[in-house]
């Protein structure tokens, strides 16, 4: 082997390891952000699950309140006819 083809095998021989390290660290960089993603993949399914279960539970306190006001009316007419009877005597 003469000494220019031992320089370029020891020249592509070092730009293919370094190339390996190369694909080697980006692998590795893809294999964090995966994780990452699926971490956040996850965290955004509980927080569509909190907003799910906070609109659910905001619709049954509509909803009671709607039954509250309902009887406050009811009372207020009630109370309004009791009054009125008392103060006229019957």
């Amino acid at each position: 082997m003469t000494e220019l083809e031992k320089m370029l095998k020891d020249t592509l021989t070092r730009i293919e390891q370094d190339f390996s390290r190369s694909l080697a660290a980006q692998g590795k960089i893809l294999d964090d952000q995966q994780r990452a993603l699926t971490a956040h993949g996850q965290s955004l399914r509980q927080l569509q699950e909190a907003i799910s279960q906070g609109k659910t539970e905001a619709q049954s306190l509509t909803k009671r309140l709607e039954d509250l006001a309902g009887l406050y009316k009811r009372l207020e007419l009630l109370l309004s006819r009791l009054n009125s009877s008392i103060l006229n005597g019957r």
